[in-house]
């Protein structure tokens, strides 16, 4: 399975191709993963060029947003076909993540979504 992917102020955009099925699902998590090992904390995932999920590529979808989360991550998908968008229903995946209308977006969500400082004041 083809992955591109690219980064936008410090907020990866990952495209995978065609199907993330149980012969690709490996491949996708070791990726992500590989990109958390290097910093990354907020995710896109670009699902407008895939075609089918399999249940072992919804695990692995699971299982990413709970480590990204347990990091202080986050994650927003955008780019859902009407097949993958029944089964993400089905599956209950909405409850752990924000669906956008696009990538600028989802973009544009995540980094909306600073941690607030120390300097703040804190109400009285």
């Amino acid at each position: 399975m083809p992955i591109q992917s690219e980064v936008r102020e410090q907020v990866l955009i990952v495209r995978p191709i065609d199907s993330l099925s149980r012969a690709c699902a490996a491949e996708f998590e070791e990726f992500i993963q590989s990109e958390m090992d290097e910093g990354i904390r907020k995710v896109v995932f670009d699902f407008s060029q895939l075609a089918q999920v399999s249940s072992e590529g919804l695990l692995v979808i699971l299982k990413l947003i709970n480590e990204l989360r347990k990091s202080g991550g986050e994650v927003i998908v955008t780019g859902l076909n009407s097949k993958v968008r029944v089964i993400f229903n089905v599956s209950g995946i909405f409850t752990l993540m924000e669906e956008t209308e696009d990538v600028d977006a989802a973009i544009a969500k995540l980094l909306s979504q600073q941690q607030p400082t120390t300097d703040e004041e804190m109400p009285e």
